[in-house]
């Protein structure tokens, strides 16, 4: 009989998502003989591959490389989750759970050192939407646009159940269904084993959203009751991978929104002080604020945008900052503000300037200038 129980790795070794960068770096059947450039436990990085006897590591991981990127981490992610029991657990039972999405908060259903790890591997692997001390929001939505990965993942899940003593009675996916897999999904039961059996792609939008962005336009629901606004000081810093030629354009875009608030929290706690800037604060509408500050009793917040142009980060972030400043009801914010790596351009300064005059918007648009560490 299947035991999930037996599903066990260390939940306090750091690093468990850098196999992802050795398996983009090197063949497969090479990532165990690197784990040292990553500073990956060795045990940690078995369980988590599902590293077979005489250390070989499945043919899943050389089929993933030919997937892409994106479809590494994702499996990666698959693996690391389903590798130990507290963890399928932590994402079944996250609160606020809808769909694809949840949060999983510290020492409520991950300990203090396991929630830390997994924070950090949820957020590097790219699918975490809201990071702070508290807890972290995740959406795996994307994991479901990524061309055949779904076989992948009932191919690893074959593994995952195989070191829970499954005796091979049916299908994997039966056999994944009936230990509830496809609820750390948030798909359906017949979701998941389309999924496997055919690359079906449960709720996929085809959108190249960050996930916090996708978590946004893609709700369903007007969430639960919203609750007063409390500005808190602080910033976690978001990690950086180093982005090369081969990185994903949807992780490099992710990247750079990481790069941005890490900098941009920087420069108004230089300008400010600590006491009055403050990162992924909560809306109490259920969403949160890249950056906001609050000086004399102006609360000030700033939504990053990634995208190609300033057209589209401006229509991307208009909507986003009139619900966090003003849902359903409440004045939360004096000014809005628009961040990006791009210069403003002539007619989207025209577009701002129309809205500020015609509807008394409080909107302006800021260029964070990388290069020189600086707002403009």
């Amino acid at each position: 009989m299947t035991d999930i129980s037996r599903l066990k790795v260390s939940l306090t070794k750091h690093n468990a998502h850098k196999v992802s960068s050795l398996l983009k770096k090197y063949r497969a059947n090479q990532v165990l003989d690197n784990l040292g450039e990553v500073n990956a436990d060795e045990a940690q990085a078995h369980k988590n591959l599902s590293v077979q006897s005489r250390n070989r590591v499945p043919d899943v991981w050389t089929k993933a490389k030919k997937l892409g990127d994106n479809a590494i981490d994702a499996l990666v992610l698959v693996g690391i989750i389903f590798s130990h029991h507290d963890l399928i657990s932590a994402v079944i039972n996250a609160s606020g759970r809808s769909g694809f999405s949840g949060r999983i908060e510290r020492d409520k259903q991950l300990a203090a050192k396991a929630y830390t790890n997994f924070v950090q591997i949820i957020d590097q692997l790219g699918y975490a939407t809201k990071r702070d001390y508290d807890g972290v929001s995740f959406n795996l939505r994307s994991m479901f646009e990524i061309p055949g990965l779904g076989p992948l993942v009932g191919e690893l899940l074959g593994y995952k159940l195989a070191a829970a003593n499954w005796n091979r009675i049916g299908t994997i996916a039966d056999e994944a269904v009936a230990q509830d897999f496809h609820m750390v999904f948030g798909i359906t039961s017949k979701e998941l084993k389309d999924w496997m059996s055919s690359d079906a792609q449960p709720g996929a939008a085809g959108t190249q959203l960050l996930p916090k962005d996708e978590e946004f336009f893609q709700a369903e629901d007007e969430g639960s009751a919203p609750k007063a606004f409390e500005f808190r000081p602080g910033h976690q810093e978001r990690s950086v991978e180093p982005i090369t030629r081969s990185t994903p354009a949807r992780t490099k875009a992710n990247q750079l929104h990481n790069d941005i608030q890490n900098r941009l929290y920087a420069y108004l706690k230089a300008k400010l002080g600590a006491a009055n800037v403050g990162t992924e604060i909560d809306t109490g509408s259920g969403t949160a604020i890249d950056v906001a500050t609050k000086e004399k009793g102006k609360v000030t917040f700033y939504e990053i945008k990634t995208s190609k142009s300033v057209r589209a980060s401006i229509r991307q972030a208009i909507p986003q900052l009139l619900e966090y400043a003003y849902w359903p009801n409440e004045k939360r914010a004096e000014e809005l503000v628009i961040v990006s790596h791009l210069p403003l351009t002539r007619t989207a300064g025209s577009y701002l300037n129309f809205l500020r005059d015609q509807f008394e918007l409080p909107l302006s648009y800021r260029q964070f200038d990388i290069a020189r560490n600086t707002l403009v």
